[in-house]
């Protein structure tokens, strides 16, 4: 059988190990949290910065359509032109 004092020990030890570990759990926790957090933070940049590379790429689209159906107009012009001639 085990003396009083012993089972008093194991009961400390065992009090401090069970410390230890939740604090460890808990320093975990934290950091697993806190790289969720710049994960979120780094693709709400990274949506942030394809919708302005999107919007970039419209706005040129719109200049090219613009531009082409111009040309477009300009060709048809010529060939009118050239016809009558």
């Amino acid at each position: 059988m085990i003396s009083m004092e012993a089972q008093e020990l194991f009961y400390i030890v065992l009090a401090f190990c069970v410390l230890w570990i939740t604090v460890f759990t808990c320093w975990g926790i934290y950091h697993v949290a806190m790289m969720a957090k710049r994960a979120n933070e780094v693709l709400a940049e990274m949506r942030h910065q394809i919708e302005r590379v999107e919007r970039a790429i419209n706005g040129v689209k719109t200049k090219f359509d613009a531009g082409t159906m111009h040309l477009g107009s300009l060709v048809d012009h010529v060939k009118t032109y050239t016809k009558k001639k």
